[in-house]
C-alpha cells in the first residue's frame, strides 16, 4: 500500500514540499497559487483559494471552514514521508508514515474531496457550500458534515462515508451501499445506484470534465 500511494502521488505532482519543525505551517506566498512556501515562524499563514483536497496514504485530514485559511501539520510531521503540494486550487497530501499523520486545513470554500489508500478525511465543523463532490476509494474513510445546494458522492472498493447535514440534491454512486451512512443527513432529492468499478470510473471522468 505504501508503494501504491507513493507512486500514485508521484504521477500527479511535479514537486515535493520539504520542511520539518515541531509545528510546521504551509502557505501560499506572494499571490502565487501554484506553490506552497514553508513557514515555521509564522503560524496559520493564509493559503488563499484552495477548495479541493486530495489525500492518500496514512494521513488524517481535518477540514475546517474558516475565513482565515491555512494548513498546519502536527508534531509528528516528517517531510521525508509526508508530502504536501498545492497545484492551482487543489491541495495534495500523501503520507507513507507507519503511523497516522494529522494535517489540519482551514479553508473558506470546499468543492471537492478525493481520498484513497488508508486516508481519513473529517470536518471539524459544518461546512456551508454551494456544491460538493466526494470521491472515496480503496480503504479511505470520510466523516463529513455539510449543508450544500448539491452533493455528488462516489464511494468504491472498501471506502466508507458517514455524512451529516443537508442538501437540495444528492447523487450517490457506490459499489457497496452498506459503506455509506446517511442517518444524520437530509436530502430533498436523492438519486442513488450501485455501480461496478468501470461505471464508477466513468462517472468520475464525467465529473472531472464538468469541473
Amino acid at each position: 500500500m505504501k508503494t501504491l500511494t507513493k507512486t500514485l502521488f508521484a504521477t500527479v505532482l511535479t514537486g515535493i514540499v520539504l520542511a520539518s519543525s515541531a509545528m510546521t505551517t504551509f502557505a501560499a506566498g506572494n499571490g502565487n497559487n501554484n506553490e506552497i512556501i514553508v513557514s515555521a515562524a509564522i503560524p496559520q499563514t493564509s493559503v488563499n483559494g484552495v477548495n479541493r483536497v486530495w489525500a492518500s496514504g496514512n494521513v488524517k485530514v481535518v477540514l475546517t471552514q474558516n475565513e482565515k485559511e491555512g494548513i498546519t501539520a502536527g508534531e509528528n510531521f516528517n517531510a521525508e514521508t509526508t508530502f504536501i503540494q498545492r497545484k492551482g486550487n487543489t491541495l495534495y497530501i500523501n503520507s507513507v508514515e507507519s503511523g497516522q499523520v494529522t494535517i489540519t486545513v482551514s479553508i473558506k470554500d470546499l468543492q471537492r474531496i478525493e481520498a484513497a489508500g488508508s486516508a481519513t478525511v473529517v470536518t471539524s465543523n459544518n461546512f456551508d457550500v454551494k456544491y460538493l463532490q466526494v470521491f472515496l476509494s480503496q480503504g479511505a474513510k470520510a466523516k463529513l458534515s455539510a449543508m450544500s445546494g448539491s452533493l455528488y458522492t462516489v464511494v468504491s472498493d472498501d471506502a466508507t462515508l458517514k455524512m451529516s447535514g443537508s442538501t437540495d440534491q444528492h447523487t450517490l454512486i457506490a459499489s457497496n451501499m452498506r459503506n455509506v451512512k446517511l442517518d444524520s443527513f437530509v436530502s430533498l432529492r436523492t438519486s442513488s445506484r450501485v455501480a461496478d468499478y468501470a461505471a464508477i470510473r466513468s462517472n468520475r471522468l464525467i465529473a472531472n470534465k464538468l469541473n
